[in-house]
């Protein structure tokens, strides 16, 4: 039983998570606390 019942009752919770919005939009975007600070001193003019 235990964890694998959880994950069998709270399916439809797993895949709304899954499936977020907000998770879709920051799956491609780089791990960046302050990305324009990290550029200014990164990148070269």
């Amino acid at each position: 039983m235990g964890r694998a019942a959880g994950v069998l009752e709270n399916h439809e919770e797993g895949r709304r998570y899954a499936e977020h919005g907000l998770r879709a939009y920051v799956q491609d975007k780089t791990p960046e606390i302050m990305p324009g600070i990290n550029k200014f001193f990164t990148s070269p003019k």
